[in-house]
């Protein structure tokens, strides 16, 4: 049996504890979280003991997820490596690229796996845009636009401190490089947007240098009078023989030397079921970790050049 602990049980961590209980062959045996009906709330859905301090964690579990806010994962990724957990992280895996840095070499020399949650590249109109992609021939620019309702839930204030790239685009910014191969090079200019008065952005538009001379236009925002239905996210890829425009959750737009709509069906499974599967097969040495903590620092490094734009 694979045994995994929760460290931190708000809604994605109930997502965490849902999935892993999910996958066969696992077992959720610990849920931590400082306050212990989260932590209880979460051991009920899949039969685990709760704990509010991860010290009390015993060794020997097989992976430990965090998911706690954003501003926490680098001391607790931290102090799960050390102990020689294989750690899958929540997105991102810290807000400090020498932090992420830190994290990644130490992985390396606990030789345990770290993994990070792009869940969206699990999927399915991702990667069938993968797939497509060829069908447009040299790349020349890319496009993203994102836009969300700002969630005033209570607890959602951390949001305000982590910023609009961290919580709401880095996803976008990782499907790029997972669509494309591409890596972002340099932050040509940048402008980001304050008018909520949030610690960090609230809106944010670049223009980012990749690999083989391509640029993309990255645009995202949190507005008050839209609906989140999944249709959030638009990533444009213009080439030499056409355009694709990929529109989140179902839907590609071709057009090439003839136009058409791809529509995409849903997944069996959801993406945090996939990705965390895909961590035990890592785990278990079943193949190679793709969701490399490496990948996180990039994004990282990337969002930070943007910010350095910020006046």
């Amino acid at each position: 049996m694979f045994e995994v602990g929760i460290v931190g049980c708000g809604g994605i961590g109930m997502a965490h504890a849902r999935s892993w209980s999910a996958i066969e062959g696992v077992k959720v045996a610990y849920a931590v979280d400082l306050d212990e009906s989260k932590a209880r709330a979460a051991a009920e859905i899949c039969g685990a003991k709760a704990l509010t301090d991860m010290a009390k964690l015993p060794d020997g579990l097989d992976a430990v997820s965090v998911v706690t806010p954003p501003h926490a994962h680098y001391p607790v990724v931290k102090a799960l490596l050390n102990r020689g957990f294989n750690v899958f992280s929540e997105k991102p895996l810290t807000t400090d690229v020498d932090q992420g840095e830190e994290l990644v070499k130490l992985a390396e020399e606990k030789k345990v796996q770290l993994g990070v949650g792009f869940k969206m590249r699990y999927e399915p109109i991702f990667r069938k845009a993968k797939e497509l992609l060829p069908e447009v021939g040299q790349l020349v620019s890319i496009v993203t636009t994102k836009e969300q309702m700002f969630n005033t839930r209570p607890g959602g204030e951390w949001v305000t401190r982590t910023g609009a790239m961290y919580e709401l685009s880095i996803h976008d910014f990782d499907l790029i490089s997972f669509i494309t191969g591409l890596f972002p090079q340099k932050v040509l200019c940048a402008r980001l947007g304050h008018k909520r008065n949030w610690e960090k952005e609230d809106s944010f538009q670049a223009l980012v240098a990749y690999d083989e001379g391509i640029t993309a236009s990255l645009q995202g925002m949190y507005c008050d009078k839209t609906t989140f239905c999944f249709r959030d996210l638009t990533i444009t890829f213009l080439g030499e023989n056409g355009y694709m425009r990929v529109e989140r959750p179902d839907r590609i737009v071709m057009h090439t030397d003839e136009y058409r709509v791809v529509e995409v069906g849903g997944a069996q499974k959801s993406a945090f079921v996939l990705e965390l599967e895909h961590f035990k097969d890592a785990v278990e040495g079943k193949c190679e970790n793709t969701l490399k903590a490496a990948d996180a620092v990039r994004m990282t490094k990337l969002i930070e050049e943007i910010r350095s734009f910020d006046r």
